[in-house]
Parts: structure tokens; sequence; C-alpha cells
């Protein structure tokens, strides 16, 4: 149950982020550049949790 919290909270958090940088006045290749680390950032922490790295 804890891994389904961290992963709902995890999501929220990636999506305020990916808000954020959406509104932000960034060039377009390093916007998406940042939405991709963002979501490997996400992966990962989620993963480490789950204990799959």
């Amino acid at each position: 149950m804890s891994i389904l919290i961290l992963i709902l909270v995890v999501v929220i958090l990636l999506a305020l982020a990916l808000y954020a940088v959406q509104k932000m006045p960034i060039p377009s290749p390093f916007n998406w550049i940042i939405q991709v680390v963002l979501v490997v950032i996400a992966i990962l922490v989620i993963g480490q949790r789950a204990g799959l790295f």
C-alpha cells in the first residue's frame, strides 16, 4: 500500500513540475529535455523504492 501512495505522490509532483516547466519561457529544445529528465527522475525514484534498481 505504501508503494501505491508513493507512486501517487510522485505522479502528482511530476505533473506539477511538468506544468511549471511548460509555462516557463524556455526555448523549445531545452523545454523538452527538462521534461524528459523530470520523467526519468520520477521513474528512477519509483523503481528505487520498489526495489527494481
